[in-house]
C-alpha cells in the first residue's frame, strides 16, 4: 500500500493530474487552490486545505499528517507500505525523507529536485539538523568519534545523539569492524 503526499502548492495542477493510484492507495493532496481540489475530488484524493496561509505553511502539514499516519501503524503494517512525496521543495524533502528514515518506513521522492539556481537562504542550511547530519556520515561504516569531530557536537551532545539513534536502531556496528557504527539500513 502507497501513502501519497502531493505538495500541490509547489507542483502545481498540471504535475498533480500526473500523480497515479492504485484503489487502495491513500493519496493526500495539500492545496488551497480551487482548480487543483476540483481535480482531486475527480480522481478520489484526500484533499487538505484548512491550513493557515502563509510561507511553509503546507509544508508543515504534509510533515504533521505524515507523522500523524506513521503514528497509527503498527510496525508490521509499517513494513508494507511506502511513503510517497510529490514536491520538488528540497527542504520539504529533506524533512519528509528524515521522518521516514526515522520510522524505518520505504520513502520515493516523485519528482526530481528543483536545480538551486539562486542563492540557498541561510535560514534552510540552519533548517539540516546535528541529527541528519550524524545520520548522513553513517550512511558508510565511520567511527564515533570521527563523526562528532566532523559535526563539531560537544561529547556529551553527540552522545545522547548517537544513543537515541542506537536505541532506536537506526545506527548499528558495522558487521565488518565492531569499532564502527553505520547506518541499519547501509550494513
Amino acid at each position: 500500500m502507497k501513502f501519497i503526499f502531493v505538495d500541490a502548492e509547489n507542483i502545481g495542477l498540471n504535475q498533480v493530474g500526473n500523480v497515479k493510484a492504485t484503489l487502495t492507495d491513500k493519496v493526500f493532496v495539500f492545496t488551497k487552490n480551487r482548480q487543483v481540489i476540483e481535480l482531486s475530488e475527480r480522481k478520489l484524493f484526500q484533499v487538505f486545505s484548512s491550513y493557515p496561509t502563509g510561507s511553509n505553511q503546507a509544508d508543515f502539514y504534509i510533515i504533521g499528517n505524515l507523522v500523524g499516519v506513521l503514528a497509527s501503524l503498527s510496525d508490521e503494517q509499517k513494513k508494507q507500505c511506502q511513503f510517497v512525496l510529490w514536491s520538488q521543495d528540497n527542504a520539504l524533502v529533506m524533512a519528509f525523507e528524515f521522518q521516514c528514515r526515522l520510522h524505518q518506513v520505504s520513502c520515493l521522492i516523485a519528482l526530481p529536485p528543483k536545480n538551486l539556481t539562486k542563492a540557498v537562504p541561510a535560514v534552510i542550511k540552519k533548517e539540516v539538523t546535528a541529527e541528519d547530519r550524524i545520520l548522513n556520515y553513517f550512511k558508510r561504516p565511520r567511527l564515533a568519534e570521527s563523526v562528532r569531530a566532523m559535526v563539531q557536537l560537544s561529547k556529551p551532545d553527540f552522545t545522547r545523539v548517537l544513543n537515541k539513534f542506537i536505541h532506536n536502531e537506526l545506527i548499528i556496528r558495522d558487521p565488518k569492524n565492531k569499532k564502527k557504527w553505520v547506518l541499519k539500513k547501509s550494513a
